[in-house]
């Protein structure tokens, strides 16, 4: 154990036996600038020393517990930009009862300390949500610095947490610390190679502490979840000896989560059936279709407000102010299931793009978001968000697990019983891009007239369908235009109809489908008798990665999806095209057997007819960055294809 953390200990154990006050936190008077070398002078910014520190303690005569937070960085800027990031200190102030201690200063590279003068904090406070911040900004630093500030803050204890170990920036030495009264237990999981903790227990206190050094700064990668590769601690509290009982497992959320959205009171109920008496369920038979006309009602009719007060996660209350809180509407849908036959589960994830759910750690920090899944056709619904319909969610929510509660009755009892499962992807067909387009030339050969048929389902059309009805007629314009512009943005646009432009419920997954006609020169250049055609300009930018450093993270993909792309073009008369063979293409990926990823197109000539086909697939969301070659290899694939020039020739 480190040395400054066992006089640490020793300092606890005597302030233990005083006094039930919190151990205040202190850095080093008279320190010495870090001796770094030449090493790191390529960084911007460097942590020296990346500090987090819990204190739980007792206080009062009825105990109360209080939690004491710690944060204390030292951070080294070499350069004008890392200097404006990091001199500029806010301190978020959401659910603290009082900023205890706050202490900042700056040590340049002379060696001259300047301390913070504490008369120069700020506060604001964000209107929406209530929640207030101190900034403060630390003054005469300069590029070379070294800039460092601790405070605590004392707020009514919480019993989940989580902490990052790893940024866009080096950690030098980062340190974790949670003191506890020793009848409490803490849990605690790292994730991405973070150590492990180390446990230690002086006199009535347990103390919890973590040390990493040397870790290297994370890039940002395309296809990846950044927060979820980011090195983390997650804890919370596990056990509380005093009563013998572990504390916070998933049973204990699914009692706490099936009484709130399972369970009305009386009025509640009464509103619902009032509320199902307005739906048009007349002619319905199955389950799936009387669900998806109730989620169309309450989705058109009720929404979403995330600041709404207590009081919005009530039936009653949705319906008089036609707006709710994320477990009001889930409520409201979830029950409203229920009274057509339906037998829904309740399903709890959280954004796997942030962090994805893990099932063997049973934190509620995990608990971010509401599902709803339907047994009867293996389907889910995404309450409160407007975009998505029966079958769809968000795909952040998607290829990751989930708590899912359902409601189990026997011998006339009703109780609630969980399982984590996964939450499947769509599958790529379900969130297919499809082009279909028709070339052909003017008279003297400098421009083309493009007749671009191009139908999406899926994600993209999703959001289309949601905002679309709500946008002024000028914006929808250019909504279009921008998904025909996107293959030229010289387009001469003579064209432009939006197919079946009322959406309906009924209809959602159905392609959308834009029909449009276009002039543009930018696909063709003349050299002599010789024309250049652009070809691989037709299927739009694609994506290029060209990795010059080693892969970090593993691959992970929004979502499946696929893109068809079928080209006609119509040749000048006399001329045939010399590098044909230039549009073959076939690109996969196979893992058992199952081509995941691939690229694959052809061609095929009748006379001055030639036809290509541009295939593109991706089946899988996540793939290990050992194999990120191959994967590598079909993204550029379509990006080398977008580079290709027929050369026309008499």
């Amino acid at each position: 154990m480190h040395k400054t953390l066992l006089i640490f200990f020793a300092l606890l154990a005597t302030h233990n036996s005083l006094t039930a006050q919190y151990l205040k936190y202190e850095w080093e008077e008279d320190r010495e600038r870090y001796d770094l070398g030449d090493a790191f002078s390529d960084e911007a910014l460097i942590y020296l020393k990346y500090h987090r520190q819990y204190e739980y303690i007792y206080e009062g005569e009825e105990r109360n517990l209080f939690l004491y937070q710690t944060e204390h960085e030292i951070m080294r800027a070499n350069n004008d930009n890392a200097l404006a990031r990091s001199n500029r200190i806010y301190i978020p102030m959401r659910n603290a009862i009082e900023l205890v201690e706050l202490h900042a200063r700056t040590i340049n590279k002379d060696g001259t300390v300047i301390e913070f003068d504490k008369s120069e904090i700020k506060e604001l406070e964000d209107e929406e949500t209530g929640s207030g911040y101190k900034i403060f900004a630390i003054e005469g630093a300069e590029v070379g610095s070294e800039i460092e500030y601790y405070y605590t803050k004392k707020l009514d204890a919480d019993y989940f947490g989580r902490e990052f170990y790893q940024f866009s920036e080096p950690i030098i030495k980062g340190s974790f610390v949670l003191l506890t009264p020793s009848n409490l237990q803490f849990s605690f999981k790292s994730y991405n190679r973070l150590p492990e903790i180390k446990i230690d227990t002086v006199e009535s206190t347990t103390v919890y502490t973590m040390v990493c050094e040397n870790i290297p700064a994370l890039r940002e990668e395309e296809f990846s979840s950044y927060d979820g590769s980011r090195q983390r601690l997650e804890f919370k509290l596990g056990y509380n000896e005093a009563t013998g009982r572990k504390l916070f497992q998933w049973s204990d959320a699914t009692q706490l989560l099936y009484g709130r959205a399972f369970l009305l009171e009386k009025e509640e109920s009464k509103a619902l059936e009032k509320l199902l008496g307005d739906v048009k369920l007349k002619g319905l038979k199955t389950i799936p279709e009387k669900v998806a006309a109730i989620e169309d009602f309450i989705k058109t009719s009720y929404y979403l407000n995330e600041n709404a007060p207590y009081e919005a996660s009530s039936i009653p209350f949705i319906l008089e102010n036609r707006i709710g809180s994320k477990l009001g509407l889930t409520k409201l849908t979830l029950n409203a299931f229920k009274l057509v036959g339906a037998n829904p589960s309740l399903v709890l994830t959280s954004d796997r793009s942030e962090v994805p759910f893990d099932g063997e750690f049973e934190s509620y920090n995990y608990l971010q978001d509401y599902l709803i899944y339907l047994p009867e056709d293996d389907s889910f619904v995404a309450p409160y968000n407007p975009e998505f319909r029966y079958g769809m969610v968000p795909a952040p929510f998607t290829a990751t697990e989930g708590l899912f509660i359902s409601q189990v009755t026997e011998d006339g009892m009703a109780f609630p019983k969980y399982e984590i499962k996964k939450i499947p992807a769509l599958p790529a067909a379900d969130n297919l891009d499809k082009m279909d387009v028709n070339v052909t030339f003017n008279e003297d050969l400098t421009a083309n007239t493009v007749h671009l048929k191009r139908s999406f389902n899926g994600y993209q059309a999703a959001f289309i369908k949601a905002v679309y009805p709500l946008i002024e007629e000028a914006r929808k314009e250019e909504l279009l235009k921008s998904l025909v512009k996107f293959l030229a943005a010289d387009a001469n646009i003579t064209t432009l109809e939006l197919k079946d432009k009322e959406f309906h419920y009924e209809t959602w997954e159905d392609p959308l489908v834009i029909d449009s006609e276009f002039e543009s020169p930018s696909f063709i250049e003349l050299a002599g008798d010789i024309i250049l055609l652009k070809v691989g300009e037709m299927i739009g930018p694609q994506t290029e990665m060209y990795q010059e450093n080693e892969r970090m993270t593993e691959v992970e993909n929004d979502f499946n999806r696929e893109y068809q792309r079928n080209i006609t073009i119509t040749l000048p008369e006399g001329y045939k095209v010399e590098n044909l063979d230039d549009l073959n293409f076939d690109e996969k990926v196979i893992e058992d057997g199952e081509t995941i990823f691939y690229f694959k197109s052809g061609y095929e000539l009748k006379g001055q007819k030639l036809k290509i086909y541009v295939n593109e697939a991706y089946e899988e969301i996540y793939y290990p960055k050992e194999k990120f070659e191959a994967f590598r290899t079909v993204i550029n694939a379509a990006a080398d294809w977008n580079k290709i020039v027929l050369v026309m020739s008499k």
